[in-house]
């Protein structure tokens, strides 16, 4: 047969056996190129599977997807990844995991020489087990073979990826080329999560402290539109916080009483400059408002804008005048009293030896009297001006509040009276004393005699211009009151929920401070009590104090004064 003499002449040339050994290196190659290729299947799935944004958990799947994808083309029994832990190795993921392997078990120096070894020198290490009898880790997972790789990226070891196998096997280079190529991966994953713990952990803690400032924070865009702002901002408006971003600032958090004809903060951005501006609230508060422009490189990112309530500090600062003032009286008093109390007591004195000699039916001896009871009365001023202007002595004690307004007039009712404003005294005789600072509770009264008088417009002179000034226990609140009232012109409706905020006032800037009903309010709150307030336009007004009785007192006649 043709066939048969074919087959016999290829066996007697050798050409049968070239084609068989040609065919079989032509299928170790495809079968050693179909190994490359699942490997960088594996390399180029792994790497497309990572992302910095899978927890760390993710990689006990995927050590055990890398252990059944690779057992497809290489022989191994367990994959571990170990990460540094204080001087210890931590295992962090192991399959396949057991008593032997898994997760948390620390390795000691002593445990793992081999593994120290791959890190100190951050290279690749093949151990076996004929070879080595100190790496007891290894040992114990019943390893004849382990590819210790270590995870390191920018010079920064993350730890190790060990690959091991229960039989003797001998891994050809490119094997092992891949085996650290794995642990690339690892470590550039583990480098990323690092890295994204460590920028989150930043913002979390900028968030928190951005959250934590009691003062109202905004960032806004070159369009003034809100992209962030605290917790303060948002208790300051009392809007959910879904409901403002994307807002014009100047929609929702400006201050001013109507529109701006330029806005400040433009002018910022504008510029470059901060900004630094104070504004009134319709409540009275003062806030500062500062405006810093954020940029970056050439680009404009918008503005920071830096609130915070003043009103506090502007109050102190004018008490803190006040004192000063008070403590300039003081001294001036002291000074006055000096000299004004020698010769007041040579006219008192004077004045009574003359009516000791005068007869009672001599038209003298009325002038004497008068000279002596005005020279009485000077003494007392100049006494309450001391008391007065001593306010350091803030002791309570029980004390009688119609005293209390008899000194107050002392100091005021002329003041008032040259006005042409008469005023009208009603007292109750049977009050129970009230425990306070006297010099405290005048100012009170003091001040709102004084705003009395300040109601009414000098020029009027058509009806009778009067305050009244009365005391009395109101029964059903068991409360001593102090009224005040005039026939002025009254508060307008829309202001009186006002009167009492720091800084308002209506009397102009030329007139006042805006402070004398705030602080009498906080004087009155100190002792316990209240001020309230009844006002009709054109009718007048008419402000009454509120103080408990003391407990510890019964009611008391009030001292008489001539």
């Amino acid at each position: 047969m043709p066939e048969q003499k074919t087959q016999l002449i290829e066996k007697l040339t050798g050409v049968y056996t070239s084609k068989r050994s040609y065919y079989v290196e032509l299928k170790e190659k495809v079968k050693e190129l179909s190994k490359r290729n699942a490997q960088l299947e594996i390399l180029n799935e792994l790497a497309q599977e990572f992302n910095i944004t899978l927890p760390r958990d993710y990689l006990d799947k995927t050590v055990k997807k890398i252990y059944d994808s690779v057992r497809q083309i290489l022989y191994l029994s367990r994959i571990a990844i170990l990460t540094p832990y204080g001087e210890n190795l931590l295992v962090d993921y192991c399959y396949i995991s057991d008593d032997n392997c898994s997760k948390g078990i620390e390795i000691t120096p002593d445990d793992g020489e081999s593994l120290w070894k791959a890190i100190n020198s951050n290279n690749q290490i093949v151990w076996q087990r004929s070879a080595d009898t100190k790496d007891g880790f290894l040992h114990n997972q019943g390893l004849e073979v382990a590819v210790i790789n270590p995870l390191v990226t920018h010079n920064k070891v993350y730890g190790l990826f060990v690959v091991g196998s229960d039989r003797y096997i001998t891994y050809d280079p490119l094997d092992l080329a891949f085996f650290q190529q794995l642990a690339n991966q690892i470590a550039i994953y583990l480098q990323d999560g690092a890295l994204f713990s460590e920028v989150n952990r930043a913002k979390l803690e900028w968030e928190a402290t951005f959250k934590a400032v009691r003062d109202i924070i905004i960032m806004v865009d070159p369009d003034l539109k809100i992209l962030r702002l605290n917790q303060a901002a948002l208790d300051f408006r009392g809007i959910p916080e879904q409901e403002i971003y994307g807002k014009k600032y100047c929609d929702v958090f400006c201050t001013a009483d109507g529109p701006c004809s330029e806005c400040s903060f433009y002018e910022a951005l504008r510029t470059g400059e901060m900004i630094n501006f104070q504004r009134q609230l319709s409540d009275g508060r003062v806030m500062e408002v500062y405006g810093y422009p954020a940029s970056q490189g050439q680009k404009n990112l918008g503005l920071v804008i830096y609130i915070r309530d003043i009103t506090e500090q502007l109050k102190m600062q004018v008490q803190l005048l006040q004192t000063a003032r008070l403590a300039a009286l003081g001294e001036m008093a002291a000074g006055v009293a000096h000299e004004l109390n020698t010769p007041l007591a040579v006219i008192i004195g004077d004045a009574q030896l003359l009516l000791r000699t005068t007869p009672q039916n001599d038209q003298k001896y009325k002038i004497l009297e008068d000279i002596e009871t005005c020279g009485q009365r000077c003494k007392r001023i100049v006494r309450g001006l001391l008391t007065f202007s001593r306010q350091e002595q803030y002791v309570f004690q029980p004390l009688n509040v119609n005293d209390v307004v008899k000194d107050a007039l002392s100091l005021v009712s002329y003041h008032i009276e040259k006005n042409k404003i008469r005023i009208y005294l009603s007292l109750d005789e049977q009050l129970p004393n009230v425990e306070g600072n006297s010099q405290q509770l005048e100012q009170v009264i003091v001040n709102l005699l004084l705003n009395a008088k300040q109601a009414f417009d000098e020029d009027e002179e058509e009806l009778e211009q009067r305050i009244t000034v009365k005391t009395g226990l109101d029964k059903e609140r068991n409360q001593v009151f102090i009224k005040v009232a005039d026939n002025g012109p009254g508060i307008p409706q829309e202001i009186v929920t006002k009167i009492f905020d720091p800084f308002f006032t209506s009397k102009g800037d030329s007139k006042g401070t805006g402070l004398g009903l705030s602080v009498s309010l906080g004087i009155v709150q100190k002792h316990g009590g209240t001020i309230a307030v009844e006002s009709e336009p054109g009718k007048g007004a008419e402000f009454t104090v509120y103080l408990p009785p003391s407990q510890s007192a019964d009611c008391t006649d009030s001292d008489q004064e001539g």
